[in-house]
């Protein structure tokens, strides 16, 4: 793999891990205000709005706002349509770690096979390996640097 992959996907895993903290903490906090609610608590004077609300609706709103956390918490890691690229995303959120464990892949087409970039992290530490198995013998070279290209296009995308 080339250098300037893994720098550009190092690079991206920090910036979208740096967004996940605070909407992991976000989610935290509708989880435990939900949880709250639904054991009967009046949360009324530490929050205000839910007096305009039913205890259902409030259960409502929260799920929604908890389904919203989590979704953005995968769309961190999307590029720009310019890498034309496929990506898959796996989360989970370990109890006592502040950041969320990510699995994403990356699969860009190329005119030799298509290239796997897998970014793996745990807490700060940022793992990043690329799969050329379906990219024809002798030509990964060719394949990664049209991998490149799909990814400058998408930094010019943004």
């Amino acid at each position: 793999m080339s250098q300037f992959i893994q720098t550009f996907f190092e690079r991206k895993a920090r910036q979208a891990l740096n967004q996940s903290l605070n909407r992991v903490s976000d989610l935290s906090y509708f989880k435990q205000v939900k949880r709250r609610i639904e054991a009967g608590e009046d949360l009324s004077k530490e929050l205000p709005q839910l007096k305009k609300l039913a205890k259902k609706d409030a259960v409502g709103s929260l799920k929604t706002l908890i389904k919203r956390c989590d979704t953005d918490l995968d769309t961190y890691w999307n590029l720009a349509k310019a890498a034309k690229s496929k990506v898959t995303v796996k989360h989970e959120i370990f109890k006592g770690e502040l950041a969320p464990r990510f699995q994403t892949a990356y699969e860009f087409k190329t005119a030799l096979g298509v290239v796997t970039v897998n970014v793996k992290t745990q807490g700060n530490y940022i793992l990043v390996s690329a799969d050329t198995n379906d990219v024809k013998k002798g030509h990964t070279e060719v394949a990664l640097m049209d991998v490149e290209k799909q990814l400058s296009l998408a930094g010019f995308g943004h």
